[in-house]
């Protein structure tokens, strides 16, 4: 039999071919590791959260990539977890947009005052139009990839003295975290902004470094800051979105497979199972802290909503047109 060019072409493009396949499978298979990190406490629910999204991560994958969580600021803390983000040096966090805000004021949008009136009005602006131009914005700014925006909770105030109008938060050392709204909020209180990471609160109100903080009810019982303060106040001022997000370099670097498990992971996770959990979450924290403090559920909130002009003013300028817009597409929702 004849040997012609033509078999010995076709025979080593074969061979080469199937040199390649295993090499390939190889590639789509290898193991994955990512890193997860947080603020919070373990006992804090967004910890379980990150917990049950890294295994349906691990489940859709095969065991591929597993996803290794780091809570409680071992890492990072709230903002540089965002910073980490952008430069490609952590994977997977818990952040936010106002602190984003940091980088692009426009997404500070979220934090502002007194800006939303009921969950009902957070998931229509988180879920909806407004929040999908948002997570674009965002990814083509900052390089990152919003997997899934979510909440924490509305914020309320712990002291060591009681609060029932704006005038007694006038002078307090108040811990903000490092979100410019934050800071703009308290000054216009009249208080002294402190921005402090969250694992350094109680430390700092335990020795006078600071006389209060705003926080969610659930922080406020699963990190036990209670313990060195003795009084809550239900404001509800600020609405306190939390986000998992993700290095959009280092999600564009994974094979489409496992992108899509980690996107309809975060997805589930946040959207399905966090809403209604964070919902019973703030509202039995809040029944279980009234039990251990003075608590005063009814503070006079016009008083407070009276001193938020020059916040709004001063987000507007910052912010620009889009960040306008921005605030008044969230108003407009709420009204819809």
């Amino acid at each position: 039999m004849t040997i012609t060019r033509r078999d010995l072409l076709t025979c080593g493009a074969v061979a080469a071919s199937t040199a390649a396949l295993p090499w390939r499978a190889r590639a789509q298979t290898a193991p994955i590791q990512l890193v997860f990190s947080h603020h919070v406490p373990t006992a804090h629910l967004i910890h379980g959260v990150a917990e049950k999204f890294a295994e349906k991560v691990k489940q859709g994958t095969n065991g591929q990539v597993t996803i290794e969580i780091r809570p409680a600021s071992q890492l990072f803390n709230l903002r540089t977890s965002a910073e980490a983000l952008q430069l490609g040096t952590l994977d997977l966090c818990w952040t936010d947009l106002g602190t984003l805000g940091n980088w692009q004021p426009r997404f500070g949008f979220v934090a502002l005052p007194f800006l939303f009136d009921s969950y009902d009005h957070v998931k229509k602006v988180l879920y909806g139009p407004i929040g999908q131009q948002v997570g674009k914005d965002v990814r083509d700014s900052l390089g990152v990839e919003i997997l899934s925006l979510g909440a924490s909770g509305f914020r309320v105030f712990l002291s060591k003295k009681p609060i029932q109008t704006a005038d007694n938060v006038r002078g307090l050392r108040l811990r903000v975290p490092e979100i410019p709204i934050w800071v703009e909020m308290a000054k216009a209180l009249g208080a002294n902004p402190t921005p402090i990471p969250a694992g350094e609160i109680y430390t700092a109100l335990q020795t006078g470094v600071i006389d209060a903080i705003e926080a969610p009810a659930d922080f406020i019982l699963s990190s036990k800051n209670y313990e060195v303060a003795t009084h809550i106040t239900r404001t509800h001022h600020i609405f306190t979105e939390v986000s998992m997000m993700a290095s959009a370099r280092k999600m564009a670097s994974l094979p489409p497979n496992v992108q899509k498990v980690i996107r309809d992971a975060a997805i589930e996770a946040v959207q399905k199972e966090m809403w209604e959990a964070n919902l019973r979450a703030q509202e039995s924290a809040w029944n279980d802290l009234v039990k251990r403090i003075n608590a005063n559920p009814s503070p006079d909130i016009a008083s407070f909503r009276a001193k938020m002009g020059p916040v709004i003013n001063g987000f507007i300028a910052k912010a620009g047109p889009k960040g306008k817009a921005l605030v008044e597409a969230v108003q407009a929702a709420g009204k819809a």
